[in-house]
């Protein structure tokens, strides 16, 4: 599984593929940008030390580097930060471990610039404080006469605290990209003697969460991410050597065994992975394992996850975004319910909580403090260019809030969804809509088609079926009240396929999400 031969044999291979990407200038270029990576040049750099291998490859670069670096000592990142500490952070990562396996003086004499501007460059993002103070650690391994100035800016970093919340979440919340990042930069930090106790016990309480939000094929929930991840798919091939790491260094098996799982679904980096086999020698014999029976709530980030076998399911709070159900290749991606109400009638969970298995959102129709209501004139003279600002001023004649509910339960054969209006006014155009991922059939007893992207489904009545291959989520029962296609203040889902049931309120209707494998 964990073969330090395999891993090393895919570091050359790496090492190979960024080598035949080498410009004539000596950078590696991001074909999104369509401009020379200071970033990615120096990871050609780390490649070939620690590997050995196209020596006069690391050098080209180098001169690349040495004419690009600021006199500062940083570099770009260059579709965003310029003279950019953090990313010194992140190439400290990346070439230490290099320069601690192979002196190389040009590629020192580089670094010890790089270090000068990054002790006093600062961060923008919550993660951009691990990741500069890992690196700088490393720096402080690499360069021990440096150490008087590199660790008083570590340990101003460090006195901050870690920004984990009680429910082992980061602030950016990022479990497909910044989660692997934070994790392997307190592992680093652990390692070199800062705080490790506080941060072992840290990347374990992430982690912890991570475990419980990956569904069934290894990809992972970023419904909840503040950063670019956020709805994302993907297996995070970068947690894999974090899980490894932490799992060796907290005696933890499921972390272990959930590397083991990452690792048949997308192997981890080669450089990271042969970093940690050369440390700590090949893991035991591992069984690949996910949970996959639970349920679990999430007061602080307002989220419930679910997990029973090829079910996986998440309901988020503070947000239109209802539930994302994954079954199998079958993904319902959103669920939004919306009545067509004074513009404030989108349900966004205000509150969200578990009682006895059944997860309730409600939403208590506040979106404006104008509305639900109409305004009253003033009596008085209203300029042109105040009359926002008067706004204010005037009296409301107010209506009722359309308050609701949606309770999610689990039942034998998947979930029920409980839509209960509250408050509000009776014959309000009302929907739920089913958004589910391209690419499915939808059938019901007297049709089947391939629906597209953009495209609005009505189940009028009885139950439809949304099949990817095998796997089928069944939607029961259909309603059609109203037949308006883009029923004014819903969202649209133009990337999706939206299956819309259609009610008037007042409402207390149910619906099943049946999952099925044929």
């Amino acid at each position: 599984m964990f073969s330090l031969d395999a891993a090393q044999k895919a570091l050359i291979a790496q090492c190979d593929s960024l080598v035949a990407l080498q410009q004539p200038d000596g950078s590696l270029h991001r074909a999104d940008w369509g401009l020379d990576d200071p970033g990615g040049t120096c990871s050609l750099v780390a490649l070939c030390l620690y590997t050995g291998r196209h020596v006069d490859a690391a050098e080209r670069a180098l001169d690349y580097l040495e004419a690009y670096q600021r006199a500062s000592g940083l570099t770009d990142l260059r579709d965003c930060n310029f003279d950019s500490s953090p990313d010194a952070g992140f190439i400290l990562q990346a070439l230490c471990p290099a320069i601690l396996a192979v002196r190389h003086e040009r590629t020192e004499a580089f670094l010890r610039r790089m270090v000068a501007g990054a002790l006093t460059g600062g961060f923008h993002t919550p993660n951009h404080r691990w990741v500069m103070s890992a690196g700088l650690a490393l720096a402080e391994r690499c360069f021990p006469d440096l150490s008087e100035q590199i660790r008083p800016v570590i340990e101003s970093y460090l006195a901050e605290g870690y920004d984990l919340n009680a429910d082992g979440a980061w602030i950016e919340r990022s479990a497909g990209v910044y989660d692997a990042i934070c994790a392997k930069s307190l592992l680093i930090l652990a390692e070199c003697g800062y705080q490790r106790d506080v941060s072992l016990e840290t990347v374990r309480r992430n982690l912890e969460l991570n475990l419980q939000l990956f569904h069934a094929d290894g990809t992972i929930e970023t419904g909840l991410s503040r950063r670019q991840d956020h709805g994302t798919r993907a297996v995070p091939s970068s947690l894999i050597v974090p899980f490894l790491w932490a799992g060796t260094l907290l005696k933890e098996p499921r972390f272990l065994q959930a590397a083991a799982y990452l690792q048949i679904k997308a192997p981890a980096d080669g450089y990271s992975l042969t970093q940690f086999l050369r440390q700590y020698g090949e893991p035991e014999a591992l069984t690949p394992a996910l949970p996959e029976s639970y349920a679990a709530h999430f007061p602080v980030l307002e989220a419930h996850r679910i997990r029973r076998g090829s079910l996986s399911a998440t309901v988020f709070g503070g947000t239109t975004r209802l539930l994302h159900v994954v079954y199998g290749q079958a993904e319902l991606v959103s669920v939004k319910v919306s009545q067509s109400y004074f513009g404030v009638g989108r349900f966004v969970g205000d509150r969200i909580w578990e009682d006895d298995g059944a997860v309730t959102l409600r939403s208590e129709g506040k979106l404006s403090p104008y509305r639900p209501g109409y305004e009253l004139p003033l009596g008085r003279p209203v300029p042109v260019e105040s009359y926002t600002a008067m706004r204010a001023e005037r009296e409301l004649r107010r209506v009722p809030y359309c308050t609701s509910e949606l309770v999610v339960t689990e039942s034998d054969e998947g979930l029920t969804l409980r839509y209960v209006t509250l408050d509000g006014m009776d014959r309000v155009p009302a929907q739920l809509a089913l958004d589910f991922a391209p690419g499915g059939v939808w059938e019901t007893d007297d049709t089947a088609f391939q629906p597209q992207a953009g495209q609005v489904v009505f189940l009028k009545r009885g139950a439809g079926r949304m099949r990817y291959g095998r796997d089928i989520i069944e939607v029961s029962p259909g309603a059609c009240a109203h037949q308006m296609w883009a029923m004014r203040d819903s969202e649209p889902a133009p990337g999706l396929v939206r299956v819309l049931l259609t009610y008037l309120t007042p409402l207390d209707q149910s619906v099943a999400l049946k999952m099925t494998r044929i």
